[in-house]
């Protein structure tokens, strides 16, 4: 759940900035001009997941964002699956902006699989979590500068065609009980964003 995350703030600073010198991008300024909506992300995940509040305090003390922690070439390679090859000429505005762009579907579509997957096994049902999941997919999206419904429709589709068919297919190693929690939250998903 904590390395999309991650990967979106540092992703957010980089779009912030207009996708330019990595030198220019300033994590911890971006962190606190965003607090009320990381603040609010992390809220909606501790709810989806019913975790503790020792166990979102990782995110903080792990974020780094308070130490001076630089946004780095190899961060936005891993983050973008390697869309260009390394080391990238990230002094090429196209090339750091389609790192970035790459980057943030990358981690919105993973987001959504680790809550959805949380969701599954940690919350009270669909009914409950599904609107949760989609406001965290919104606030995250803004984060990266989508706007928020655009955010959710792209991300559920990619989710729904990238991942779930590997929990549903007959020969998924998935269970019966696990197939149908996860069809549950793809149908309530699909209600609540691409109706």
């Amino acid at each position: 759940m904590f390395a999309p995350l991650w990967g979106i703030l540092e992703l957010g600073a980089a779009t912030e900035s207009g996708a330019r010198a990595l030198r220019d991008v300033s994590l911890a300024g971006f962190v606190a001009a965003h607090r009320n909506e990381i603040d609010r992300l992390l809220a909606l995940i501790r709810d989806v997941g019913d975790f503790s509040p020792e166990t979102m305090a990782v995110f903080e003390s792990q974020g780094g964002w308070n130490d001076g922690r630089e946004v780095t070439v190899e961060c936005l390679t891993m983050y973008s699956g390697s869309i260009e090859s390394y080391p990238p000429q990230i002094d090429d505005p196209a090339v750091l902006r389609r790192m970035v762009r790459m980057g943030g579907d990358l981690q919105l579509v993973t987001l959504m699989d680790a809550l959805v997957g949380t969701a599954t096994v940690r919350s009270p049902g669909p009914d409950t979590a599904v609107p949760l999941v989609v406001d965290a997919v919104r606030t995250a999206g803004s984060l990266l500068g989508v706007q928020s419904d655009r955010a959710a429709a792209d991300t559920f589709r990619m989710w729904r065609v990238t991942f779930l068919p590997g929990v549903l297919r007959p020969d998924s190693s998935s269970s019966t009980e696990v197939k149908a929690r996860f069809r549950a939250y793809a149908h309530g998903l699909e209600d609540a964003i691409d109706p």
